[in-house]
């Protein structure tokens, strides 16, 4: 009760000092150095907020995080909450506040994706930890803030563009896989169409690409799709193979949360393709969590050959053999391409593209680690389409690791009829999801303090 009142009262104060303090100046530091992301003028205040939130400079001054999808932000990280940087940050939000700058454009996919940026910095702020427990309430009382203004109308998230069909209908993809040419990344058209060769997979009873959810806060949806060969047919034949193994757990478990899957699992064959699309959650002005048509990454699975490996103590970690065995490819989007109208914003990782991971790491600052060690940045990064490998190495379908929502006790899975189908069902799971966590709560928690105050 104590801390609610403490939210309460510290948001009206920053509310009410922003409406009697007058508009800041510009830093002239900052002028002309920001990406021009929403605006083709460097200095504007979008470009400067996005500039002092996910730019990071490393010991040469060298600058990262320009149109990534993700901030350059780990649980240890201290860069916005001390220092030069969280009065940067204190100081871009009052002037955002202060001039009502969420005003200066209405585009809703420019909103919508400065709303879901920011949207990351808060939930990073509200990880669990004792320190820099004051900074963190002063980045979010006014991150909160700033997020309620940029909130779009139910109608104008309907409006959003269907991203992947534009890529799709570019021209920029190949449509297939091609073995002959396996460096060309590719969209499958058909990817997302009703009862066609891709089949989503359903969660049981939460979303079934949790580890994925869970490491973005809930901010995506994440849908995983199958396509053996054969087609639509094969796959769900498979699907109830795999469900009527009677040892699905060699450990004699029944808890599919907790039970070690069974690594002699029915084979798909060779050729089967899996995807993992990544679609971009938003909500709107009433505070509702909403799903949007825009997709943020799509990572593919070719299997080209299928091997019998049963070292379980170390397939999960046989790489070379994954690379070998499985053509790898990854798509995702960028802010400016999509705002640019260039193949809906989505663009090809290369082979050798490398990056600083955010998901599944140890939660140690790439750059603050190597600023304290005095050794290199780039020994931080590593090539992106190896971490696929690293993550999906063991042999067929001991590499996809949602198959245990495809095993007993789960439910098989089904076709339901449309608008419940499998895409739904994981949106809800998704939506479920965050609505039950502590970021979102929190946020809430800010809303509800403000509305007193308007």
């Amino acid at each position: 009760m104590k801390l609610a009142t403490t939210v309460v009262f510290s948001f009206l104060l920053l509310l009410g000092s922003l409406r009697e303090t007058p508009a800041a100046i510009s830093n002239p530091e900052e002028s002309g150095n920001a990406p021009k992301i929403y605006d083709s003028n460097p200095n504007h205040i979008w470009n400067r907020l996005y500039d002092a939130f996910f730019i990071r400079k490393d010991q040469t001054g060298a600058t990262y995080g320009a149109d990534e999808l993700d901030p350059l932000l780990w649980r240890e990280t201290e860069h916005l909450l001390a220092g030069p940087s969280h009065q940067r940050a204190l100081s871009i939000l009052d002037e955002f506040l202060r001039t009502h700058a969420e005003n200066q454009i209405r585009h809703p996919a420019k909103r919508a994706l400065l709303q879901h940026n920011l949207w990351a910095v808060f939930d990073w702020s509200a990880l669990s930890g004792g320190d820099h427990v004051a900074e963190r309430r002063e980045l979010q009382l006014r991150l909160a803030e700033v997020l309620r203004r940029l909130a779009l109308t139910p109608k104008e998230i309907k409006s959003l563009p269907d991203n992947y069909a534009q890529a799709v209908a570019s021209g920029a993809f190949a449509r297939e896989y091609d073995p002959a040419n396996y460096d060309r990344a590719f969209l499958p058209p058909d990817l997302l169409q009703p009862l066609g060769p891709w089949v989503c997979i359903r969660g049981d009873g939460g979303p079934v690409a949790e580890g994925h959810v869970g490491g973005f806060s809930g901010r995506s949806r994440f849908l995983v799709f199958v396509h053996l060969p054969q087609g639509r047919k094969a796959t769900q034949d498979y699907f109830q193979v795999l469900w009527n193994v009677p040892e699905p757990w060699v450990t004699g478990e029944r808890d599919p949360t907790w039970g070690e899957l069974n690594p002699t699992l029915p084979q798909f064959p060779a050729g089967t393709q899996v995807a993992l699309l990544r679609q971009m959650m938003l909500f709107d002005r009433n505070g509702t969590l909403v799903a949007t048509p825009i997709t943020e990454s799509v990572q593919i699975r070719v299997y080209r050959v299928i091997t019998a490996r049963h070292d379980q103590n170390n397939v999960s970690l046989d790489w070379p053999a994954a690379r070998t065995e499985q053509d790898f490819y990854e798509v995702r989007l960028s802010a400016a391409q999509l705002f640019a109208g260039q193949a809906g914003g989505l663009r090809a990782i290369a082979r050798s593209e490398t990056e600083f991971p955010v998901f599944q790491t140890q939660g140690m600052d790439s750059f603050e680690l190597a600023a304290k060690k005095h050794v290199p940045l780039e020994k931080s990064a590593g090539r992106i389409l190896d971490r696929c490998a690293g993550c999906h190495s063991a042999p067929g379908i001991n590499s996809l690791q949602s198959r245990r929502q495809l095993l007993k006790p789960n439910r098989p899975q089904r076709d339901l009829d449309p608008p419940y189908d499998s895409p739904w069902w994981e949106t809800q799971n998704a939506l479920v999801w965050k609505a039950n966590h502590y970021d979102w709560g929190l946020l809430n928690g800010y809303w509800q303090a403000s509305k007193g105050s308007r």
